[in-house]
């Protein structure tokens, strides 16, 4: 936002008791840098103490490391001077709200498929940075650094389902999906194919996964220089942007590889055909995830 004032400090809503007993001008601001609402207090720890804050239990659903307070210390006399003009000029979004106006919860299974998303664009931990090559450990190579890529979008069928292919490393995360209490509701394993499914309603995601090296290798170092990064579904995650050299190196795998393995390649091949290249703006309905 433009003419933000420069902060004196701030802290997270879980460490809201560090804030100075001073007057000022306090910021809600969120994770995305939004400020959500502004206000004033002759005594800013005193204001924010324990849950007194008339916003506390609304702003908590966001997340205590989610929200943080930051401030101005301001000389008491131009408290509400100061925090008029502020308003009027943010705008923030809380300060016209009723209070039991809550801040809207994000679908479980979306968050989940976020984790996903995040988990396949996250570089390997540090101990898992070198591998073994002919007897020598050496760096890995930046195509196998990430742990999976958005393919593209299959809307012939009913319910638009959008491939990532993901490395041998995911597929410990996704099978307990497909085992727990609650995720087995919308996450399962297609024995058929041999993919796990993420079923968000107005969108269905086939995670692919690639567990013999002879099938995982060929496949991420051909498509690496064609991925991108995209925020479609609020973390960032990378895209392909060529099917024909996904298309081009499915064809030449074909040694190697155990029998299921076989059965994933056919099942890649033929999907890829139907599959088109993922749009910037593609949108889904986020009401139906629940």
């Amino acid at each position: 936002m433009n003419n933000l004032p420069i902060f004196s400090g701030g802290y997270s809503l879980r460490n809201r008791s560090c804030l100075p007993d001073k007057p000022g001008i306090y910021f809600v601001i969120d994770e995305h840098n939004q400020i959500l609402y502004i206000g004033l207090a002759k005594n800013l720890r005193s204001r924010w103490g324990g849950r007194s804050h008339h916003r506390y239990k609304q702003l908590a659903r966001k997340g205590l490391d989610k929200i943080y307070l930051c401030y101005v210390e301001v000389p008491e006399p131009e408290l509400k001077t100061l925090e008029k003009a502020y308003i009027e000029q943010l705008k923030p979004p809380l300060n016209d709200a009723k209070v039991k106006q809550y801040l809207p919860k994000k679908s479980p299974k979306l968050s989940d498929l976020q984790r996903l998303l995040k988990v396949a664009n996250t570089p390997h931990f540090p101990a898992c940075q070198l591998t073994t090559r002919n007897g020598v450990t050496v760096p890995r190579e930046d195509w196998d650094m990430i742990r999976g890529f958005i393919v593209g979008i299959d809307e012939t069928q009913d319910v638009p389902h959008i491939l990532i292919i993901c490395q041998q490393n995911m597929g410990e995360l996704l099978w307990n999906r497909t085992t727990h209490r609650t995720k087995k509701r919308f996450c399962s394993y297609d024995e058929e194919i041999r993919c796990f499914w993420v079923n968000l309603r107005s969108v269905v995601f086939v995670f692919a996964e690639l567990f013999s090296s002879e099938f995982a290798e060929p496949v991420f170092k051909a498509v690496y220089p064609h991925l991108m990064d995209c925020n479609t579904f609020g973390v960032t995650a990378k895209k392909l942007t060529n099917l024909t050299v996904l298309s081009q190196v499915l064809s030449e795998v074909n040694e190697g590889l155990l029998e299921f393995e076989l059965t994933r390649l056919a099942y890649l091949i033929k999907v890829t055909y139907r599959l088109k290249l993922l749009p910037d703006d593609f949108q889904f309905d986020e009401k139906k995830t629940w």
